[in-house]
């Protein structure tokens, strides 16, 4: 009797414990989010990696649901309210967080093309600039998100210093300061990211290699944990360069020395969904 009691005991400390670390884990996703689109892809990587987990993640779906039914025949005890409580309050929880966080407006390759042919001589005035202010060999990484500095990073040959938060301006100039760069050409390059629509910038002094082409990134627009941005490469793409951009479902060829790209951390988010319709409108137009 003894036994059955402390099984008893131990299943339903094993079952509240679980139901309520998914209540944490949806307060986790929904607290570090900055958008519902972000929201979405997390819960799309997790579910993709229970489809592959499937031997682990299937018989905890199957406990989850049985507690949701145990706990909601009755007669209800104390302990089934409280289980029957956190199930709801799971369902609320990702209902709340869904509709209380931004709702980014989605990106594409058209949109891309009206903001490179608006501001293309924006665009070429600030990779000018930023790379007559760098140190030979050196390149910088700049990155924000919601007016917020997100990533910095700058690189010589000898060293890389990366932050994602300047705790005061004496860090802030000492980084700087790796790249040649100063206070002053750093507000200058914040003003014409600015005037050139850019959240974020990713350029080299000189190439990286003489065996690659070398490229600027100018990051346009987030959604989710994806950014879209455009590559402007300093010479014309070879051919063999082009097939594998036009193959790639996160590139767009849009010249021979301009692509739209896409990157994300979650498989839902990732590439133009407009790519091939986009593509074959542009062939034709050509």
């Amino acid at each position: 009797m003894k036994i059955k009691s402390l099984l008893r005991y131990s299943y339903r400390m094993i079952e509240f414990l679980f139901i309520l670390s998914i209540t944490a884990g949806i307060v986790s996703m929904g607290l570090s989010s900055h958008d519902s689109a972000e929201m979405i892809g997390m819960l799309m990587t997790n579910i993709g990696a229970m489809a592959w987990l499937w031997f682990i993640s299937l018989p905890l779906l199957l406990i989850v649901f049985a507690s949701f039914l145990r706990c909601s025949i009755p007669p209800l005890s104390i302990y089934k309210k409280v289980v029957l409580s956190l199930h709801l309050l799971n369902v609320v929880l990702w209902f709340v967080f869904y509709i209380i966080l931004p709702k980014p407006e989605p990106c594409d390759a058209a949109m891309m093309e009206e903001h490179y042919k608006n501001h293309q001589d924006d665009m070429y005035d600030l990779v000018r600039y930023v790379r007559s202010s760098l140190d030979d060999s050196c390149s910088i990484v700049l990155q924000y998100r919601d007016n917020e500095l997100q990533v910095l990073s700058i690189a010589n040959n000898s060293e890389r210093k990366t932050c994602t938060c300047i705790k005061n301006q004496e860090e802030f100039d000492m980084i700087l300061h790796t790249a040649g760069l100063s206070m002053q050409e750093m507000t200058v390059i914040q003003e014409k990211m600015h005037k050139a629509g850019i959240i974020g910038i990713d350029i080299k002094k000189n190439p990286i290699s003489r065996w690659m082409t070398a490229k600027s990134e100018l990051q346009f627009r987030w959604f989710g944990s994806n950014i879209y941005q455009f590559a402007l490469y300093d010479c014309p793409l070879t051919e063999k360069e082009r097939n594998e951009i036009l193959r790639l479902h996160q590139f767009i060829l849009y010249n021979d020395s301009v692509v739209f790209e896409s990157y994300g951390d979650y498989c839902d988010l990732r590439g133009f969904p407009d790519k091939d319709k986009y593509q074959s409108l542009n062939e034709v137009n050509k």
